[in-house]
């Protein structure tokens, strides 16, 4: 399929696009992330990385698989946080529904701890996170997950699914739709101090 990579479900430390998007997190400028269903990878904590991981494949911690892609998921974490620490960090947005930050999958205290992450992360400089509260009603950015990353070499489109993980690049037009939603999500999420009310709000009730 012309401008689509896609990998295999569990298929990721080793494939082609996983390759891909990780060269792209080291060079882009720009990173955005819609999130209508969980937080992004890369800034998920090991308590809510485990239990969705498992909640959603429907395998046990201790599977081989489970823990492949946790281990791939906290690498991945890890190494983002630390390029958003450095000299030349890029610039980042992220849009939570609301609803994401009110489902547990481990229980209040990962929950808990997932959203004191994203609070303290959301101080750096270079990190926007906002969130379309509930009372806003159905937007554009539920119809699922991408992520939108600009590079001196192009751009591309990431999304992630039960299906495999698919990549999109080299159509400008496609490109260009997200970019114009990536917009308008920015425009309805609640960001900066207020964002982080709200999620403060959730986790002191």
């Amino acid at each position: 399929m012309e401008g689509w990579t896609m990998t295999k479900m569990f298929d990721v430390r080793n494939s082609d696009a996983f390759r891909r998007l990780r060269e792209t997190e080291k060079v882009a400028g720009s990173i955005f992330y819609n999130a209508p269903l969980y937080v992004p990878g890369v800034f998920q904590e090991p308590a809510y990385a485990q239990d969705l991981i498992c909640g959603i494949s429907g395998l046990d911690p201790a599977d081989a698989e489970a823990v492949e892609r946790r281990d791939v998921r906290d690498e991945r974490h890890g190494a983002f946080l630390e390029r958003l620490r450095s000299d030349d960090p890029p610039q980042v947005h992220v849009v939570l529904d609301e609803s994401v930050l009110r489902r547990a999958p481990a229980g209040s205290a990962a929950m808990r701890h997932q959203i004191e992450h994203l609070i303290e992360v959301s101080h750096l400089p270079t990190v926007r996170i906002g969130v379309i509260p509930l009372e806003h009603g159905p937007h554009r950015g539920l119809a699922g997950t991408y992520e939108l990353y600009d590079a001196a070499d192009g751009s591309l489109v990431f999304f992630e699914g039960a299906e495999g993980d698919r990549i999109l690049d080299g159509d400008r037009d496609r490109i260009a739709l997200y970019r114009e939603l990536t917009n308008s999500l920015m425009d309805a999420a609640a960001s900066g101090e207020e964002a982080r009310t709200l999620m403060a709000k959730l986790i002191s009730g």
